[in-house]
């Protein structure tokens, strides 16, 4: 610890210090003395707490966002500031094979590949669906390449991939799953149990009976949706804390920096058992941004490690100077490598022989034979827009994750098309050299 000016150990010596700082000039000389040494003091704690912080393994969970990326050695590039001002991509012209915007002086040149957006935008036109969304990303980068969105009474209604007022249905079993796997609670070929219709979830089918009770899997609950098998995960494993753990390990109620404004995927995790149970189950007052439930399967895809999402890729001056280049950035480590292979084999099941199987079987068979995909459904009402909301989400080909993709459609009364069907009208694009 630093002396004080003059101090002794003596009595006598210590009074006269004191005496000293009656005059003002030494008063306000000790006050600046102890205020430095306060701010060093504080400087030291802030450090320990910061080791202890990170000794504890947070880095698993989500964290916030991080300033834009910029290029060194350049006062411009340290100042530069994306010309968005709240607006939305045009993906109308291509220059190299890619989308380029101008906007101002400034030349932007997005992610998106324009074969896989132009085969989205025409499922989306032939079937004309109320609402449509599809957006895929690179699991391994975050780099955006589809962002496709379709309203059929207005086609220029903005953004339907910035919006989070979608029910998440069951997608969120997946952070229920993942929950049950990283406790080590369950492995994805644990025996669970259910009695009655999977689907129809009730208070009474909450408890076990050892006379009604029927046998299964959990990758079988996952791949068929079984409601009542992950109601009683959700209830009578997890608990609300564990799950809401999970919950914001795979950034619910949490934003997250993009190049465009993006709402928040939100989730209120119940505390009574009922409750739970249907939140658990993809019932919950839960719902989800579309970019967001792509990239939670780019992070299952990615070995349990989900990427900052990015659609610039670069922006450069009218003089042709690049600007800013995007830079692949961790956003967080959720789950373990291990917890997201055994929720990859959970998923196949999905296509294989659960709820996505006849779409995939009537129109996919090609592709299948080529490509294994892993994927989750999720059908529920909504009222922001009114329908009946439709999800797919996924990633392929397992063994070497390429694309993790969310298609989303809202119908009115009859069917146009689902969300399965559009994700494999997507991946028959991007995998079309490989399934011809």
């Amino acid at each position: 610890m630093r002396s004080w000016p003059g101090r002794r150990k003596s009595g006598s010596d210590w009074r006269l210090f004191q005496k000293s700082l009656s005059n003002p000039p030494a008063r306000r000389k000790a006050l600046r003395a102890g205020l430095k040494l306060l701010s060093f003091l504080l400087v030291i704690s802030a450090v320990c707490a910061s080791f202890l912080y990170a000794s504890k393994g947070n880095h698993r969970y989500f964290q916030p966002a991080h300033p834009s990326p910029t290029l060194p050695n350049s006062e411009l590039e340290k100042t530069f500031q994306l010309p968005m001002n709240g607006g939305l991509p045009h993906f109308n012209k291509i220059v190299g094979g890619k989308y380029m915007e101008e906007r101002e002086s400034y030349r932007i040149h997005y992610t998106v590949d324009p074969a896989l957006q132009t085969s989205v935008n025409e499922v989306f036109r032939n079937y004309r669906p109320p609402f449509g969304v599809f957006v895929a990303i690179d699991p391994k980068t975050g780099r955006i390449i589809a962002l496709a969105d379709f309203a059929r009474e207005n086609p220029d209604y903005p953004g339907i991939w910035q919006r989070a007022t979608y029910p998440a249905a069951s997608v969120f079993k997946l952070v229920t799953a993942a929950g049950a796997l990283e406790k080590g609670i369950l492995n994805y070929d644990s025996a669970v149990s259910f009695w009655g219709n999977l689907y129809r979830l009730g208070p009474q089918k909450l408890s076990e009976s050892s006379r009604k009770d029927r046998r299964t899997n959990f990758d079988d609950a996952l791949g068929k949706s079984n409601n009542v098998v992950f109601g009683r995960v959700a209830s009578k494993l997890l608990g609300p804390q564990t799950l809401r753990q999970y919950t914001e390990a795979f950034g619910f109620n949490q934003p997250f920096q993009f190049d465009f404004p993006l709402d928040m995927s939100r989730a209120f995790i119940p505390e009574e058992a009922y409750e739970l149970a249907r939140c658990g189950a993809g019932f919950g007052e839960v719902t989800l941004n579309p970019l967001h439930a792509a990239m939670i399967a780019g992070c299952i895809a990615n070995q349990g490690v989900m990427m900052r999402p990015y659609l610039i890729e670069e922006v450069n001056n009218k003089n042709g100077e690049k600007l800013y280049q995007a830079k692949t950035e961790i956003l967080a480590k959720p789950i373990t490598p291990k917890t997201a292979k055994d929720l990859s084999r959970m998923m196949l099941r999905t296509v294989e022989d659960g709820t996505a199987s006849k779409i995939f079987l009537r129109n996919g068979k090609t592709l299948l034979k080529k490509i294994t995909i892993c994927g989750k459904t999720g059908s529920l009402s909504g009222d922001n827009p009114p329908g009946l909301y439709d999800w797919f989400v996924g990633f392929a080909p397992a063994e070497d994750p390429q694309i993790a993709f969310a298609a989303m459609v809202i119908n009115n009364g009859r069917w146009k098309i689902k969300g399965a069907f559009v994700a494999q009208e997507a991946l028959k694009e991007f995998f079309l050299v490989k399934i011809n």
